[in-house]
């Protein structure tokens, strides 16, 4: 079974305006600026939130990390899987953790920056829809560039997913609900997002470079990610009349 904060008992039976979920995955050295980043950024936006990361058995400090900073605040919350299951499987945890009118999703590399959330918030109020952060600039290899943006350029076509949309978004309860039940066996995430938004948005967002370390994802994991990607697609045309 998984473990998950004292807080979180309590959380679950109560709405909260605000749930940003964040898949942890050998990120120790970011975690506690990502905090504090999060915690400035919403200050005078939402009224209250929870910071939830959802270590996914992740092999260095992380969990002891989260724990300590659940200790230092009540709006950080933490879940650690017994075992490794993946980035999206790890979100798909974590939205179905916790009751709140939004969920924003976004990573824990410090690529994504927090300072972003206030304006996604403030879109999705004014259209009642979800919002996606869409990267400008070039934030990775030029290679690795290259072949990302022809990627997502096709993902884009098959799902309508915007072509510079990544794993950073905010969503209602009510597409989190849909996500969580679409039953997905290779879930992604962000195209399962668009799907199930029938009105959204795309905030542009300059990506920074990495900040502590280097990705986690090989090239191999890379063409998997593409795979999963595809796979989702197809499964939602079939299963869920995605046109």
């Amino acid at each position: 079974m998984s473990r998950i904060s004292r807080a979180m008992s309590e959380d679950a039976q109560a709405v909260l305006p605000l749930a940003v979920v964040v898949p942890v995955y050998k990120n120790e050295a970011t975690l506690r600026e990502l905090a504090r980043r999060v915690q400035a950024a919403l200050a005078g936006v939402v009224d209250d939130y929870r910071l939830l990361f959802v270590v996914d058995a992740s092999p260095d400090g992380s969990w002891r990390t989260v724990q300590e900073l659940m200790a230092q605040d009540r709006q950080v919350a933490g879940i650690l899987l017994p075992e490794n299951v993946g980035q999206h499987r790890a979100i798909l945890h974590g939205l179905a953790a916790l009751c709140a009118e939004r969920y924003a999703v976004m990573d824990a590399d410090l690529q994504d920056p927090p300072e972003r959330l206030g304006r996604m918030i403030q879109e999705a109020k004014a259209h009642g829809g979800s919002v996606f952060a869409g990267r400008i600039g070039a934030y990775q290899a030029r290679g690795r560039m290259l072949t990302s943006r022809l990627f997502k350029r096709l993902l884009g076509l098959l799902s309508g997913l915007p072509a510079n949309a990544g794993t950073y978004f905010l969503v209602s309860d009510r597409v989190a609900r849909a996500m969580l039940g679409a039953n997905i066996r290779r879930p992604q995430v962000v195209v399962m997002a668009r799907y199930f938004s029938p009105v959204w948005s795309v905030v542009p967002y300059r990506r920074d470079s990495r900040a502590q370390g280097d990705s986690a994802y090989t090239g191999w994991m890379r063409l998997k990610a593409a795979y999963r990607a595809i796979a989702c697609v197809l499964e939602l045309k079939r299963n869920h009349n995605l046109t």
